[in-house]
């Protein structure tokens, strides 16, 4: 894989939501942890209980930030999309280009055989950052295989 990259962009709401998400997911548990050993239940919680309340919390937690992982970069070796789990690379023999039709939340790559892949990293409720996203993902693009930068040509394929 390259080192260098002439674009790269991760979603900005997906990941606020993410963190606040993840930080009230640990808050949420730890004063569940405190609250459960004050009332009177008839079950006996002991410290054990409570740290294993707080682990609990930091799993979720850990499982919210995963999209934290999503963006998309475009340089001399192609075009990589890293999801919450998985980092893809295409080459540019395999982009046939990029397009982001109006009902969606997300572009998509265009892949050879009438195949896609949703660039998560950009998105729609972004606003105006997703249309300069979109803009310098096409300058990149445009540098290293021109036709596939142009939503025409790649719609008539």
């Amino acid at each position: 894989m390259s080192g260098t990259w002439d674009f790269e962009h991760r979603p900005r709401r997906l990941r606020q939501a993410a963190i606040v998400l993840a930080a009230l997911t640990v808050i949420v548990h730890v004063v569940w942890a405190i609250i459960l050993v004050r009332g009177d239940t008839g079950v006996t919680l002991g410290t054990g209980d409570q740290l294993a309340f707080v682990v609990v919390g930091f799993i979720f937690a850990g499982v919210f930030l995963l999209p934290l992982r999503i963006r998309v970069r475009v340089g001399e070796a192609g075009v990589e999309l890293s999801g919450p789990v998985r980092t893809r690379l295409w080459g540019w023999d395999d982009v046939v280009g990029v397009t982001f039709p109006r009902s969606s939340q997300w572009p998509r790559l265009e892949l050879p055989a009438y195949e896609h892949m949703g660039i998560l990293a950009i998105q729609a409720t972004d606003g105006q950052l997703a249309v300069e996203a979109m803009g310098g993902m096409r300058e990149a693009i445009r540098r290293h295989k021109p036709s596939a930068a142009e939503p025409e040509t790649v719609a008539d394929r």
